[in-house]
């Protein structure tokens, strides 16, 4: 992907500018004389409360990335080291830290609205960071990228983050290509090729992921939905679906490598194409979506082996998936249901299982002031003005 400023990262920007200016009381924050303090005066004089310093402690022992593969101690030794200066990258730190604690700590719900307020000063502060186009430096890039990182990995663990896990990892892939495009590697992360990250594999087993016969019958029921598709990335999302879902029966290396290009097809594609793919009215894309988390499911003790291999550890938290189908289903008009009624069956079957097992908390959720933050999050992605007002097809 050829990284050309505007049109490749800052036109997606543009009008996000107006929508995340909404309230300066985003960023603003009271010095301790009771003075407002103005956002351009940095981090340096914004007071951070102490649940903030707790959110930071817990991201550096249990919640930090893991990807880049190759980068997981980079997290914990050099990303930390620029919070400081760039706002951006410190409320996304803040945001997941405090997400991921409030899945693990008893009573941690009190803590989701405070998750949601850093993502969305996260936000605003990457947009303003992208609009700075072609005056970024190597060093603005890598940390750029690294508030998108970190924004995945806390909408991984949302309740309706699945859009924001999408938008957010089109974010990475496209700021990633820019990076090795100008700079041809990054100062902070192991940036790694298609072909590169594939050797990655080489370290998994060479033997199924799952039975042949639940493969097969997978197959066969996504492939009744393609009458239905309506544009290019339906198919081209299918496409990387079904194969992942092949390569699921026969080896675990074979899995990861397909897995990849899902996430390509995402931030391969251009800006109204993807934001029509992620509206909420498209229905046909939800109904793959489906399928894309069945495959996150099956693929979670490839996800475990591979943190094992980098000697990363984390803290388990429930499986977001669980949420995220049962919101799509319920969404999904009855016609479609019918399509995705296997996937949803295993997704169901594996929630009663890990409840009956003694799994973690399942029952916080977020407030509704995510969706606050929604049009600021597309419009820092899609250049969209107006996410709701796309047309689609139904």
């Amino acid at each position: 992907m050829e990284c050309v400023y505007p049109s490749k990262v800052r036109d997606w920007v543009g009008a996000g500018k107006q929508t995340a200016s909404r309230g300066d009381t985003l960023v603003a924050s009271s010095s301790p004389s009771g003075k407002q303090v103005s956002p351009s005066q940095g981090l340096a004089v914004s007071p951070f409360s102490r649940d903030d310093l707790r959110f930071f402690h817990h991201f550096l022992i249990a919640a930090r990335p893991h990807l880049p593969f190759g980068s997981e101690e980079t997290w914990a030794t050099e990303v930390p080291r620029y919070a400081h200066e760039y706002p951006h990258l410190m409320h996304a730190i803040l945001a997941l830290g405090a997400t991921h604690y409030s899945l693990v700590s008893p009573n941690g719900s009190e803590y989701s609205s405070t998750a949601i307020i850093h993502r969305g000063k996260a936000l605003k502060a990457l947009s303003a960071a992208i609009g700075k186009g072609p005056e970024c430096t190597t060093t603005d890039m890598d940390i750029i990228l690294a508030t998108c990182y970190a924004l995945v990995f806390q909408a991984y663990h949302m309740h309706d983050g699945l859009v924001d896990f999408a938008v957010m990892v089109r974010g990475c892939g496209v700021i990633t290509n820019c990076i090795m495009d100008k700079y041809k590697t990054s100062q902070l992360f192991d940036l790694r090729t298609e072909e590169e990250a594939a050797e990655i594999a080489l370290a998994l087993a060479d033997e199924p992921v799952s039975s042949p016969l639940l493969i097969d019958s997978l197959l066969a029921a996504i492939d009744r939905l393609q009458p239905l598709f309506q544009s290019t990335i339906h198919h081209r999302f299918f496409r990387a679906l079904r194969e992942t879902l092949a390569a699921l029966a026969i080896s675990q290396r074979a899995a990861f490598v397909r897995l990849t290009r899902i996430y390509a097809v995402w931030y391969e594609a251009e800006n109204r194409e993807f934001l029509m793919f992620i509206a909420p009215a498209n229905h046909v894309s939800r109904a793959l979506f489906m399928y894309f988390l069945v495959i996150e499911l099956v693929m979670l003790p490839v996800y475990i082996r591979l943190r094992e291999l980098s000697g990363t550890t984390f803290v388990t938290t429930d499986l977001i998936v669980h949420q995220w189908a049962d919101a799509i289903y319920r969404e999904l008009p009855s016609s479609i249901r019918e399509l995705i009624e296997l996937p949803m069956q295993i997704i169901a079957a594996d929630e009663i299982t890990t409840r009956s097992t003694g799994g973690t908390r399942s029952d916080g959720v977020f407030p509704n002031l995510h969706a606050q933050f929604f049009d600021m999050e597309t419009t820092a992605w899609l250049g969209c003005a107006e996410p709701g007002g796309v047309q689609v097809l139904e």
